[in-house]
């Protein structure tokens, strides 16, 4: 018996716990975040049940042998592995050091290779906007008035939590010890229990307050942050803080990937004005081997489309202070876009 047979063998045994979830038509994601847990996303979104069999020994068995099928051994050095179980399931495995020490992720998508008839369009997708083409910018336009009537009114605590319920995608700027990461943490917490965060950090600063998270970790040993981000692009994320965009390959996937797939996930930077802020992320993405074949114009297009507003945070004295926020909605108000403030840095 082949190594390959042996292992997806003995993966349908160990796996005999979560084996209704993954069989059930109904469930497009299974995901294991920690010990004895599992989450099953289905069409009401995810639920949470107690998995005993699944211990911390078990968990890392699991991986192993998930890194069998690809001919990968799973562990320290190749702490990610992505592949195809027997019954079509897609399947990302994280483990330490990605993950922090003790836990594993796994997370199982359904394949999409299942046909059903047009009658079933109605059912399986909502169908209310589908011939408004001339209203399709009507939520936003409300969502937008309401914003700019938060922002002219000085309501600081209000606007932030609409930009949280809206899923805008903010950037936040600093100094080290500013408080941009605190900033961040507190944005995520306004957001709603029952979205999927995936936190990408170099050290467990974030304070995740959603169940149904994965911590990933770039700190050393090789794990860097484009790595990590691709990896929670295959994890059915809601949301992808990243704790601090520093290298190009990071901030291209996180530009193209993730701020416009997954609108809302915070991040931070280096800059102490919003226009530091914007120019250093125009350098970080010319510094990538994409961004690098990409006329400015077009760049400024997607940084434009990506970030909603920039949100510089600094001291003066003992004090933190919220500087001048830069928010897209209010700048295109004045007749001005991203392109015009990297012309102030």
């Amino acid at each position: 018996m082949s190594g390959v047979r042996e292992a997806a063998l003995l993966l349908d045994e160990i796996l005999a716990p979560i084996a209704a979830d993954l069989a059930d038509p109904a469930v497009e994601d299974v995901a294991i975040n920690a010990p004895q847990e599992a989450w099953a996303r289905g069409p009401d979104g995810w639920t949470r049940r107690d998995v005993p069999a699944f211990d911390g020994e078990t968990l890392e068995a699991i991986a192993i042998l998930m890194g069998a099928l690809r001919r990968q051994d799973v562990g320290a050095d190749k702490p990610f592995c992505g592949g195809e179980l027997h019954t079509g399931h897609r399947f990302q495995v994280v483990v330490p050091p990605a993950v922090p020490p003790g836990t594993v992720s796994l997370t199982f998508r359904r394949p999409s290779d299942a046909v059903a008839p047009l009658s079933d369009v109605p059912r399986r997708y909502g169908t209310a906007r589908w011939n408004k083409w001339q209203a399709r910018g009507a939520s936003r336009r409300r969502d937008s008035a309401a914003l700019l009537q938060l922002y002219d009114s000085g309501d600081v605590v209000g606007f932030l939590r609409a930009i949280v319920r809206t899923r805008r995608t903010p950037l936040l700027a600093g100094p080290t010890g500013a408080g941009k990461t605190f900033m961040s943490k507190t944005m995520l917490a306004a957001a709603p229990r029952e979205r999927r965060v995936l936190t990408i950090e170099d050290a467990l600063e974030m304070v995740v307050r959603q169940p149904n998270a994965v911590r990933l970790l770039f700190a050393g040993g090789g794990v860097t942050p484009a790595a990590c981000l691709h990896a929670a692009l295959r994890m059915r994320p809601d949301l992808i803080p990243l704790q601090e965009l520093r290298e190009p390959a990071a901030a291209w996937v996180y530009l193209n990937e993730v701020a416009t797939g997954h609108p809302g996930s915070p991040t931070t930077i280096h800059g102490e004005t919003a226009p530091q802020a914007a120019r250093r992320l125009f350098a970080l993405l010319k510094g990538s081997p994409e961004g690098a074949g990409i006329g400015d114009a077009v760049l400024f297009g997607m940084m434009g489309a990506a970030i909603d507003l920039i949100v510089p945070i600094g001291t003066e004295g003992a004090t933190r202070q919220i500087g001048e926020v830069w928010f897209a909605d209010e700048a295109a108000r004045r007749g001005e876009t991203i392109a015009d403030l990297l012309r102030m840095a």
